[in-house]
């Protein structure tokens, strides 16, 4: 007679031989979402899901979502690497009156890629897109708007790095992008062709909340205007890292105080840029500017240059 031993028993067996059964089987690799889409199933091609968030419980980690049409598809927080993609000619909407559009609390190692995405506050949100923890952060052709603290806010308390580009950021009472590492987080990130304006500041680089070794930021091809206060602000304090940010083919203009605000521990590198309209060109609050001689600077309520220290060209 033939004796069929119990499921039970085989994994009892399994794990006594220090093996395992196998795992479930992963989500698709790649999934998408839909305004006419119903929040069930495997979120197919065929049958899309309504949310993104979730459609990201059906995705495996390092896939994408991918959006079918305009719609607002809510609020979301990753947790894993993911791809969230719209390239159609629609917005792909997350709004929200309260809270956060896009909460990122992912793994060490994880990526997170957010392309094609309209993030609106309503007037009353928190912030945009809040990068609390993860490997890389890539934004890309987005516009985020109406939020109470920030548009993006990169507070992330592991290393990172972050890009930005092609992304739009405005109308905020506070920075339209705020990096301000936590804890003793290494982060360096690039933004190109960001506009950031109509915030309190435009983009706001803060090292005094990390310990790690270094705060690295570069701007390149982008607009700082418009803004209440300061184009960029850079701070830091003793014991922790300098906030170090490079700017290049950057327009500064028509900021209510300073183009560049420079504030303790704080290190502007300047080429090829223009300042215009501005309170003054900069503000030297006890950090240092060095310019490379090469920057357009004119019709300033204050061209104070003098505050401009020169750095040879290589």
């Amino acid at each position: 007679m033939i004796k069929i031993t119990s499921l039970p028993t085989i994994a009892g067996v399994l794990l006594a031989l220090g093996l395992s059964a196998a795992p479930a089987q992963a989500g698709p690799n790649r999934t998408w979402v839909s305004g006419m889409g119903t929040d069930s199933g495997a979120c197919a091609r065929a049958a899309p899901c309504k949310t993104f968030a979730f459609a990201l419980t059906q995705t495996a980690a390092g896939g994408e979502i991918d959006v079918l049409d305009p719609a607002d598809y809510g609020m979301v927080t990753i947790t894993k690497s993911i791809s969230i993609v719209n390239d159609g000619d629609g917005d792909a909407t997350i709004g929200t009156s309260s809270g956060n559009g896009v909460t990122i609390n992912a793994g060490a190692s994880d990526s997170v890629h957010l392309r094609g995405l309209t993030i609106a506050g309503l007037g009353s949100g928190t912030n945009g897109i809040l990068f609390n923890t993860g490997g890389n952060l890539a934004i890309e052709n987005c516009v985020i708007g109406n939020f109470l603290v920030s548009r993006i806010y990169i507070s992330p308390s592991t290393s990172s790095s972050f890009s930005v580009s092609n992304t739009i950021v405005s109308n905020s009472s506070n920075p339209g992008i705020l990096v301000q590492p936590m804890g003793s987080a290494v982060v360096k990130g690039v933004l190109s062709k960001v506009t950031a304006n109509n915030n309190f500041v435009a983009i706001w680089v803060a090292g005094r909340s990390t310990t790690g070794a270094s705060l690295n930021v570069t701007i390149v091809d982008s607009v700082a205007s418009n803004n209440i206060a300061a184009g960029v602000t850079a701070t830091s304090s003793s014991g922790h890292p300098a906030a170090a940010v490079t700017l290049r083919n950057v327009v500064v203009s028509n900021n209510g105080a300073a183009g560049l605000d420079a504030e303790p521990n704080a290190i502007f590198r300047v080429a090829h840029s223009v300042f215009t309209g501005n309170g003054s060109v900069v503000a030297t609050n006890g950090g240092t500017i060095f310019s490379y001689g090469d920057n357009d600077i004119d019709g300033n309520t204050n061209n104070n240059t003098g505050a401009l220290t020169p750095l040879a060209m290589h």
